[in-house]
């Protein structure tokens, strides 16, 4: 709950000096879903932009509410960010805050691969993915932190290509050019 989670928070050395006004359970799971909509409308396929090669904070990150678990770490790491950056409180709706949330997104990025909770992709490209398309894949996932194999074994993700999906793709892509 986020009752356990504001315990373990206001009893965090760097956090002692936050007052109730500000920790406390309601306004994590308003800092969670401020989290969540943020990233909702600016990151990934559907979002406004499209210029920031960062990747979301997995759901299952904001599930698990355990005293050491990955949330803790997230919104140690949000409230650390908070107090470096002189901020008087979490604002994911202000244009003016996109970057500085950015900013957070990456450093909560970073502490929860740190602790061990969030694991980047290790990519293996299998023999049916067209070399023309290869390099720009290979490119995109290394922007976004993957590694790339050439062993499936080691790989936690295999990218192939599926011959009907990359005819529609092409035919599409026709339509696109002769408009």
């Amino acid at each position: 709950s986020f009752a356990a989670l504001d315990l373990a928070l206001r009893s965090h050395p760097e956090l002692a000096r936050e007052g109730v006004n500000v920790l406390n359970a309601k306004a994590l799971s308003k800092l969670v879903e401020g989290i969540r909509l943020f990233q909702d409308t600016n990151l990934g396929k559907d979002s406004q932009s499209q210029y920031w090669p960062i990747l979301r904070i997995p759901d299952d990150i904001f599930r698990d509410r355990s005293r050491s678990g990955p949330l803790f770490t997230a919104l140690l790491s949000a409230y650390r960010q908070k107090a470096s950056s002189s901020w008087r409180s979490f604002d994911f709706t202000s244009p003016k805050r996109f970057d500085d949330n950015i900013a957070l997104l990456r450093r909560i990025e970073k502490d929860l691969t740190a602790a061990g909770f969030l694991h980047r992709p290790i990519i293996y490209f299998d023999s049916t993915v067209p070399k023309s398309r290869k390099a720009g894949l290979i490119n995109i996932a290394e922007k976004f932190g993957a590694s790339v194999v050439t062993d499936h074994t080691k790989a936690t993700h295999v990218v192939a290509s599926d011959p009907e999906f990359d005819l529609e793709e092409d035919i599409l892509e026709e339509e696109r050019k002769e408009k």
